[in-house]
């Protein structure tokens, strides 16, 4: 069962990064964009420290980032990781941690199906919608060693490389990161700000169908399902002048 004594667990470590590690990021998802922050600082993938937990349960359910200045093409910072919450969802806990650092913040949260019931806060639930007008429209289709690809960013949670293992989880086989699908969508991108929700799974080799918006929003299908909806925040005002789209 999860450990609730990793609420409050303040952890720190120095990551250290060249223009190598830009260029397999943007070969991972089709091309760089400022979301390489993300695999930098949650280094290993989010689902790490969820000490406790049955590691097959474990979903990555949103994901947002912040930065604070642009990334140099080399160097190193020291990043703090804080497991802040760990809401009651019934069917399951949600787990918030928050990473640190002088160039970015991002904030990871977890669904671990079967450990709710336990009497804590249910929390928010955040909601994301799309504009009603129509959207650009782009595909990528994902290879069949997609996971694989990703995995050299460092994200090396055996439920995108490991058959067996995503059996237990209760897939026929391995899924992609969803922060690889999340790369994808944003690749090319320049945005100071991000937040996104995962809502379905997307197996190596599905194609992907991607909609963006001039103020921001963003939303991605595989097929008829969709499985990533959120926003970016371009600058502090949006094409239009007015006030770009934000949720803390």
């Amino acid at each position: 069962m999860l450990r609730h004594n990793i609420l409050g667990v303040v952890e720190r470590q120095v990551r250290t990064w060249s223009a190598d590690d830009a260029e397999v990021f943007g070969a991972a998802v089709g091309a760089y964009s400022p979301a390489f922050a993300i695999p930098l600082l949650q280094h290993g993938g989010p689902q790490l420290g969820l000490t406790g937990a049955d590691m097959t349960q474990v979903l990555h359910a949103e994901q947002s980032l912040w930065l604070h200045r642009k990334l140099p093409a080399h160097g190193s910072t020291v990043v703090t990781k804080t497991v802040t919450d760990i809401y009651d969802k019934r069917s399951g806990a949600l787990v918030v941690s928050t990473w640190e650092s002088e160039y970015a913040r991002t904030r990871s949260s977890c669904f671990i199906k079967g450990e709710g019931g336990f009497g804590g806060e249910r929390g928010e639930t955040r909601t994301f919608e799309v504009p009603p007008d129509e959207p650009a429209v782009s595909f990528f289709q994902t290879s069949a060693d997609q996971a694989l690809r990703y995995r050299e960013t460092g994200d090396v949670n055996p439920m995108h490389h490991d058959r067996e293992f995503a059996a237990r989880a209760g897939f026929d086989r391995p899924i992609l990161h969803g922060l690889c699908t999340l790369g994808i969508t944003v690749r090319g991108k320049d945005f100071t700000e991000l937040h996104a929700k995962f809502t379905a799974p997307v197996f190596p080799g599905d194609e992907l169908r991607i909609e963006h918006w001039p103020t921001g929003e963003f939303r991605t299908f595989a097929g008829d399902r969709q499985v990533l909806i959120g926003s970016v925040r371009f600058s502090e005002v949006d094409s239009r002048g007015k006030p770009a789209r934000s949720a803390s």
